[in-house]
């Protein structure tokens, strides 16, 4: 399964994207059978019930959905008094806003003065108001506990137990309306069943999670101040827009009305739902908020451009199958709506961002500016146009907020920041792409390779069923296979494509036999790559080196519990290498020339694609200047460096506790050297797993460490084993000339080995745009890029069309 699918967000932001597909299916067949046993005016005179009711349940949540998406997460302990104090204050505030609706809205919709005159219906209408409240509010306890994946069987049960009872109730007047009382009657059963898992079942397994956080008085103000504002001018909306069709156009139009706005609704729960998840994991990871806002936009926007295609193509069959009454009206109005889900989508999901980092002032004037803008046109378009008068003024409501909003945004990132988004969404793209393709693959040419070399090496006979094709970014192709004559285990091939890859094999065999010759790194309590054997010709070098057992180092870091134990040992075993090599040295003239002006030509003869050739040169000029200005007469120790010392390179023991890892084998050390300064190869670790954890580029997180040069407070903890080293290097690892110093070197020395060592890191303009022109882009002022950045975006582009061009002719036919 993709690595995205298995994400929290992904899956339970699908979950919850399922439950509202399924309800939009669902409340498609009973609206569509109502509309066939109920009158026009028995099914308007219902849905103004009904849409009362879900308006003041909404109301009366005060806001506590959002705040328990946010804030139960984290909860810990406190959940269970969390989760039974918001029932009780929204319990509570149902009961009382209803009671007092009753009395007034005859008031303002004479057909609703039954409620005020008949003692039965308004007791009834208050009860299954304050049960409505407590069946919406459990979602998002549920979405809150990580449990969204119930939330789609509640509604399904819901949903169809509406449908059998929508027959048996045809012509009645229970609770005013038998529509009305299909609607409320399977609430009290389903609120039991999903409590009593809530209580017994979820609660007790997140309290014995990790030490409770709850929020602060100011986080109670943003939520019950300026959202619950907006929550409350959402629902107003949603609320007072079928009540204005009903009183302008009457029932009849209502019926057709909310009919469509209910099948609509599924589709703007599409965006509500990836939103509910995105504020939920946001609590968890709050370090990830930009990944995982990206991440929610793209994976929302599929289904909701599939279900807005289908509504729009499909809006007069849906009429015609509500019967001969509906199928005169027009199409045009559940197609509006269903357009209005597009922008809609959008605001959702910069609200949940925007309540994620606490802008929820932005939230309230979204929501309120939505409010007024639909109140104040589609009034006289219903009074002109009736009931699709009201559907255009919410696409209006939507674009116009929509477009604010990616004003404010605009203008709050910059140039800088507008293009970084850019390229936020493009690499987002393209990983979620290759996601979707295995990333390991049989291969009928490698087998043939493998035979060859087998036999080259007398390594013996090669089952093809163990063959396995990694997929790299390199000109060296690997692969795990086994063979016949070794009994060691699994052992990993690799081949050259290209003289850079040759070079890089060569260099990988001599430093990994120079290793296990060395005196000074025998017990070390972990392995080095160990070449089993080699074929050096002069067009190819192949080898077959020794699989280590373990758990990929991407995996282990990638796991909550397990990344900073696992991230510490790390450090700590480099660490050791290099104390053991190190020889203290004087920086001199030959070493800048290796480590700071190495790979400054590879750099300067790639294609710009962000930056102009003008910005790039300045860039590197500053970025040049800056590290020789640090390291230039420093006099350190020395030792022994990887390289290229990341998660993927790594391998790992684990257990037996839920945070326990061992450091088994560091491999792969074609990069490596023997005059590296201390801490570099902890700060590539630093930055590679940032950006493991975040799912973003490593050109995204280096860029952020050197605008906000700092670690955290973990990450200072797993650096304990190079602290006193650093200490007397450079001064402390606070400072923010020593984090930018190593940050810079670390990227420049990852970048130029690939830009050395395979020309397709150069052809790719993404990559060349984000790892190379973004950084580069902080060692210039905004004034001088601006201009470069701006008109290269286009060129970039481009160049990404063409690559993508160029790979696809590539493909075999």
């Amino acid at each position: 399964m993709p690595a995205v699918v298995r994400s929290p967000l992904i899956w339970n932001g699908y979950a919850l994207i399922a439950s509202a597909g399924l309800t939009s299916v669902l409340g498609l067949a009973f609206w569509g059978l109502a509309a066939r046993l109920y009158t026009p005016e028995q099914v308007g005179l219902g849905a103004a019930l009904i849409s009362t009711m879900l308006t003041l349940g909404n109301i009366s949540q005060l806001n506590l959905g959002n705040f328990l998406n946010r804030y139960l997460p984290p909860a810990g302990r406190n959940a269970l008094r969390l989760v039974l104090a918001a029932y009780a204050v929204a319990g509570a505030a149902a009961a009382l806003l209803s009671a007092l609706v009753v009395f007034v809205i005859p008031h303002f919709v004479t057909e609703l003065s039954f409620l005020r005159d008949e003692p039965l219906s308004m007791a009834a209408f208050v009860v299954a108001t304050v049960a409505w409240t407590l069946f919406a509010l459990q979602d998002s306890v549920l979405a809150g506990l990580r449990r969204a994946t119930v939330v789609p069987v509640e509604n399904a049960i819901f949903s169809i137990a509406k449908l059998l009872l929508l027959a048996l109730f045809s012509g009645s007047s229970l609770l005013g309306s038998g529509l009305y009382a299909v609607w409320v009657l399977p609430l009290p059963l389903l609120l039991a069943l999903i409590n009593w898992l809530i209580f017994v079942r979820f609660l007790p397994q997140h309290r014995s999670g990790a030490e409770s956080s709850g929020p602060d008085r100011h986080a109670l103000l943003r939520y019950f101040g300026w959202d619950y504002a907006g929550t409350l001018a959402s629902m107003a909306a949603m609320g007072v827009a079928p009540l204005i069709v009903l009183h302008y156009g009457g029932p009849g139009e209502l019926a057709v009305y909310y009919i469509s706005w209910e099948v609509a609704y599924g589709l703007y729960l599409v965006s509500r739902s990836m939103g509910i998840s995105l504020l939920a994991e946001a609590a968890f990871e709050r370090g990830r908020l930009h990944q995982l806002a990206v991440d929610a936009l793209i994976y929302a926007t599929a289904p909701l451009l599939a279900g807005v295609t289908v509504l729009l193509l499909g809006a007069p069959l849906l009429l015609s199958l509500l019967g001969a009454q509906y199928a005169g009206a027009s199409s045009t109005l559940p197609r509006l709506l269903a357009l209005s889900c597009l922008p809609w989508s959008l605001v959702t999901l910069m609200l949940a961002a925007a309540r994620a980092t606490g802008r929820t002032e932005v939230v309230a004037t979204a929501q309120v500016a939505t409010l007024a803008i639909l109140l104040g046109l589609g009034t006289p378009l219903v009074i002109a146009a009736g009931a699709v008068g009201m559907a255009a003024a919410w696409l209006v409501a939507h674009c116009c907020v929509a477009v604010g909003l990616l004003a404010d945004l605009s203008l709050r990132l910059g140039p800088t920041g507008r293009l970084e988004l850019c390229l936020r969404l493009l690499s987002s793209l393209v990983r979620h792409w290759r996601s979707i393709a295995p990333f390991e693959r049989s291969s009928a040419s490698l087998e043939v390779a493998i035979a060859r070399f087998c036999a080259a090496t007398r390594l013996g006979n090669v089952d093809p069923r163990t063959i396995r094709e990694f997929r790299r970014e390199s000109d060296v192709r690997t692969g795990l296979f086994k063979a016949s004559k070794f009994d060691g285990g699994d052992l990993i091939f690799k081949s050259s494509r290209s003289a850079g890859g040759r070079r890089a094999l060569v260099r990988h065999i001599l430093r990994a036999q120079a290793l296990r010759a060395e005196a000074l790194l025998d017990d070390l309590g972990f392995e080095f790559s160990k070449i089993v054997a080699c074929h050096v010709a002069t067009s190819e070098v192949s080898l077959a080196e020794h699989a280590w057992p373990g758990e990929d180092g991407r995996a282990v870091l990638s796991s909550g519990g397990l990344h900073f134990p696992a991230l510490t040992c790390a450090v700590a075993g480099i660490a050791e290498i290099h104390t053991r090599t190190a020889m203290t040295k004087t920086i001199d003239g030959q070493w800048l020339q290796r480590w700071v002006d190495g790979g400054v030509e590879a750099a300067r003869k790639v294609p710009c694609c962000l930056l102009d050739d003008k910005a790039r040169a300045g860039g590197l000029a500053r970025f040049l200047k800056e590290q020789r200005q640090f390291w230039a007469g420093r006099r350190l120790p020395l030792g022994l460096g990887h390289g290229d010392f990341s998660p993927g390179n790594l391998l790992f023991a684990v257990g037996p506790g839920d945070s326990d890892a061992r450091l088994v084998a560091i491999i792969d050390w074609e990069a490596a050297s023997c005059d590296a300064p201390p801490g570099i190869d902890a700060m590539f670790m630093l930055l590679t797993a940032r950006a493991l954890r975040s799912g973003e580029e490593l050109g995204f997180v280096v860029r952020q460490m050197l605008q906000n040069p700092a670690l955290t407070r973990q990450e200072e903890l797993s650096m304990a084993s190079l602290r006193a080293v650093i200490e007397a290097s450079y001064g402390s690892l606070r400072h923010r000339a020593v984090i930018r110093a190593l940050c810079g070197l670390a990227w420049w020395r990852h970048v130029s080995a690939n830009l050395s060592k395979s020309s397709s890191f150069a052809d790719k303009p993404l990559w060349v745009s984000i790892n190379v022109d973004l950084v580069l882009a902080c060692y210039n002022q905004d004034s001088e890029t601006v201009g470069g950045l701006l008109s290269a975006v286009t060129t970039g582009l481009k160049r990404l069309k063409m690559h993508a061009s160029r790979a696809k002719a590539a493909l075999p036919q």
